[in-house]
């Protein structure tokens, strides 16, 4: 789609999505606070940067669904 990043988060003690996000090789940018059950809990921030998906793109993803997306997303 030509993005130059892309961007991720989850709550810090989720560790699932974290590890997700890592293995898909998002870095660590910065903190933040949300809403949780009414409570604060930290965000941990990631974004993956055009030039770092290019040295860890993987050939076992497949993107489905993404031409009728477009549209929603501003970009067709």
């Amino acid at each position: 789609m030509g993005a130059r990043e892309a961007g991720s988060d989850a709550f810090v003690d989720n560790r699932a999505s974290n590890k997700v996000s890592r293995a898909l090789g998002y870095e660590p940018n910065g903190t933040t606070w949300d809403a949780r059950r009414g409570e604060a809990a930290p965000i941990q921030r990631r974004r993956l940067t055009r030039e770092m998906w290019e040295r860890t793109r993987r050939e076992d993803i497949e993107l489905v669904g993404v031409k009728e997306c477009l549209p929603a997303l501003g970009l067709g």
